[in-house]
């Protein structure tokens, strides 16, 4: 009997083929490979993710002839046809479905990997051979003996998975393309502005835009309040520590009262103790990591984007280093053989004796989490690879891994025990306290340091009567709260019902690539045109910018998953409450387009991540208008300027050029109705002009390159 599988990627593909047997590869394309097991008589053909992709029918590709309304209204306004790299593929698919007799769905095992394998796919398939059998192949890692027993356990498909993913596609779609057009034609004169041929509105991005301009209102409307500290340095045996008056803060109102106080002990030089008690707190281990927490865990300790930490952990997934990284699950099923796993880091330099000791202490049980939602073991590390293992493509990759695996491996270690001293201390009757904590016995803390808090210094007192080094009376003032980071806004995102696991980084990434905000120095910022959009949708479209909208859509969405509802059924829903909120926007347009004229640009915009490369203290201006383009340092005393090329599209890249440090830029021109795009060094750039060499632009440079947004070594 012959078999076809799907799988979604080349690795994928490749991987599943050699757990099977002895592989023969068929070139069937440039980028294409079909991996044959000539011994089973089985054929794995990879796809390249979505083969096909919603689009509009031909009848409303127009932007300007079309009624957007009806893209929304008329089920024929849109439909799914193949992207444009996906004729080998579907080619591929059809020849191997004629001769196959049996097809096994082996694309990732989330609803994406479902909708791609089950609604892409598998049409093909059964067009060219109606009666082939169909079964899945449900991975939660690549590595060999998990293929084989999944492959000897094949599950019938998750067509609900399935139709859940199609679901979401259609949906956004039918919004997506719809508001995109609609929105875009509404604030076309503002957009020539911005030099932005369309601004992109969805369901997601949209409610996200909203909840980053709600928090950069609250910092910009924050109205600071003084408040008044009263507190005392005092000596112990090794040093001084800081104690707290009880009443602190003093708001605007005590600052009388406070003032009293401060006279009345300012000159003391004894306090007394009235209490000094500790107590042995226990630290527990963390629980294990799902996409959410593991998301959060590498944006926080690595600062970096979350698009970056899911392209990375999807990249060791690949490599077969981790299990896979799209799960909602942080409890492991009880058969999970943690020992085998563990016996691997026995031999790793640096986790072995921590490794060791746990097995000697039969310590092979990991804590346990919330939720088993039945998809996949929380993300694991599958092998004990050095730092230097030439496995990891880059050092990004390193960090990642190691993180993960001392995470994995701190689930076994033992509490971590901290000593809490509680203080109180009389100053002329006056009461203060203190809290120190400090480590006792570090526990699983040892194993993964990045989950350590920061302890205190431990407090040697020998005497209740304490020498005062100094009372202070301290104005400050409050702080409004900080701009979201990737960390944050994944958990934002998270307590809203903002997208997927899956689908959160791509979003965040999504709001810059549309100039709808910027990343600087691990913060997001919103611009001008993402500020002058939600700060007028509010007035004429706030139940859309709400996240309550797309949360109700994702719990539709979950309904069709556990197939408590039909996938036709929630997109009609949908869609008949998206038409009402439409509804609402068009009879209100005329109150954004009255403010489009006479709405005055700032051509001074923050742009930098990197510093001023003259004073290497503030970063660059963009200034931007129709007779100049360049970067000036926002620090005024400085006033020095990088010019920038008069012509073309830019783009600041979230990453610095190898040579200088300083930010690299992506520039689009479009000639003869082709977009072409270049990288350039702004101060490398301007430096060649004194000796005219070419330098600054990348594709010049002879050490380095720009690869996937990044500057590397050639």
């Amino acid at each position: 009997m012959t078999t076809l599988i799907i799988a979604e990627k080349n690795k994928a593909a490749e991987a599943i083929a050699k757990a099977l047997g002895s592989v023969k590869i068929i070139k069937k394309a440039k980028m294409l490979n079909i991996y044959l097991v000539a011994s089973k008589d089985i054929y794995v053909v990879p796809l390249r993710g979505h083969i096909l992709e919603y689009r509009n029918t031909d009848v409303y590709k127009s932007w300007t002839n079309t009624n957007p309304r009806e893209i929304i209204t008329n089920p024929n306004a849109i439909e799914k046809v193949p992207a444009n790299y996906a004729y080998p593929y579907i080619n591929s698919l059809k020849e191997y479905s004629k001769i196959s007799d049996h097809c096994i769905i082996g694309t990732d095992a989330d609803i994406e990997g479902c909708a791609i394998g089950l609604f892409d796919a598998l049409p093909f398939v059964k067009h060219v051979n109606p009666s082939i059998k169909i079964s899945q192949l449900w991975l939660s890692s690549l590595q060999e003996n998990e293929i084989l027993r999944k492959f000897n356990n094949l599950i019938s498909p998750k067509y609900n998975w399935g139709e859940s993913g199609e679901a979401r596609a259609i949906i956004d779609a039918l919004i997506g393309f719809s508001a995109t057009r609609e929105v875009t034609n509404t604030l076309r004169p503002l957009l020539n502005k911005f030099r932005v041929r369309f601004t992109s509105i969805g369901r997601v991005q949209t409610s996200l835009l909203y909840l980053i301009y709600i928090r950069e209102q609250e910092i910009l409307n924050f109205i600071p309040e003084p408040y008044f500290l009263i507190d005392a340095d005092l000596f112990h045996v090794s040093g001084t520590f800081r104690v707290h008056h009880q009443l602190n803060p003093f708001l605007k109102d005590s600052e009388v009262m406070a003032g009293e106080i401060f006279q009345k002990i300012k000159n003391e030089k004894i306090g007394k103790i009235i209490d000094n008690s500790k107590n042995v707190t226990r630290r527990a281990p963390p629980i294990p990591l799902n996409t959410s927490k593991a998301l959060v865990l590498l944006t926080k300790n690595l600062k970096i984007s979350a698009i970056m930490a899911m392209q990375i952990m999807n990249a060791l997934y690949l490599n077969k280093l981790i299990s896979y990284p799209r799960t909602d699950s942080d409890v492991y099923k009880s058969d999970f053989n943690h020992n085998e796993i563990l016996q691997k880091f026995t031999l790793h330099s640096q986790f072995k004796n921590y490794t060791i000791n746990l097995l000697d202490n039969n310590r092979i049980k990991p804590t346990y989490g919330k939720k088993d939602m039945g998809d996949h073991p929380p993300i694991t590390p599958l092998e004990s690879l050095e730092l230097n293992s030439s496995r990891f493509e880059n050092n990004l990759q390193k960090k990642v891994y190691d993180i993960l695996a001392r995470h994995y491996l701190a689930l076994f270690g033992e509490e971590a025990l901290e000593s809490k001293q509680f203080l109180k201390i009389l100053i002329k009757e006056e009461p203060f306290h203190a809290q120190f904590v400090t480590l006792i016995s570090p526990g699983f803390l040892e194993i993964a340091p990045f989950l350590k808090p920061k302890y205190d210094t431990v407090i040697q007192i020998i005497s209740n009567d304490i020498p005062i080094k100094e009372i202070l009376f301290v104005q400050n003032e409050t702080k409004p709260p900080p701009r979201y980071n990737d960390t944050s806004l994944l958990k934002i995102m998270e307590k809203n019902h903002l997208g997927t696991k899956s689908t959160r980084p791509v979003i965040i990434k999504l709001l810059q690539t549309r100039s709808l905000t910027k990343r600087l120095k691990h913060h997001y910022f919103i611009t001008d045109l993402g500020k002058f959009i939600i700060e007028n949708l509010i007035e004429i479209w706030l139940p859309f910018l709400k996240p309550e909208f797309t949360r109700r859509v994702e719990e539709k969405l979950e309904e069709i998953k556990n197939n408590k509802k039909k996938m036709n059924d929630v997109v009609d829903e949908v869609r008949n409450e998206f038409l009402q909120l439409f509804d609402k926007f068009l009879v209100n347009k005329h109150k954004l387009t009255s403010k489009i004229n006479t709405y005055k640009m700032d051509y001074t915009i923050p742009l930098t991540t990197s510093n001023c490369p003259f004073c290497n203290t503030f970063p660059m201006k963009f200034i931007d208008s129709k007779n100049k383009r360049f970067l000036v340092c926002s620090n005024e005393n400085c006033k020095q300027y990088l010019s920038l090329p008069k012509n073309g599209k830019l783009e600041l890249l979230d990453c610095v050029c190898s040579i200088c440090n300083f930010n690299v830029f992506k520039v689009i021109l479009r000639k003869s109705n082709k977009s072409l795009t270049y990288y350039l060094c702004p101060k490398c750039w301007n430096d060649s002009f004194k000796e005219n060499s070419g330098k600054g632009f990348c594709s010049n440079c002879e050490e380095y390159r720009i690869f996937k947004g990044r500057c590397i070594k050639k």
